[in-house]
């Protein structure tokens, strides 16, 4: 949640893509995290569900999102 809200500061929106966190923010959450797993692409991806599970962030179209809170 930390990367997506850097990102959307970057931004001056609430709309992010994907695409711009794996861009800006992945090798930073991989260090955070401790990633040792050789798809954290697809983790990002996981998590990006289950924030929209959790109605933190909405879909808006391919790859693009809204954080809600």
């Amino acid at each position: 949640m930390d990367a997506i809200i850097r990102q959307t500061r970057r931004n001056g929106s609430r709309i992010f893509s994907r695409q711009q966190i794996i861009e800006a923010e992945l090798s930073r959450i991989k260090r955070e995290v401790g990633s040792k797993g050789k798809t954290p692409v697809q983790t990002l991806s996981r998590v990006l569900q289950e924030l929209r599970n959790e109605k933190k962030i909405v879909f808006k179209s391919q790859g693009t999102y809204r954080l809600l809170h």
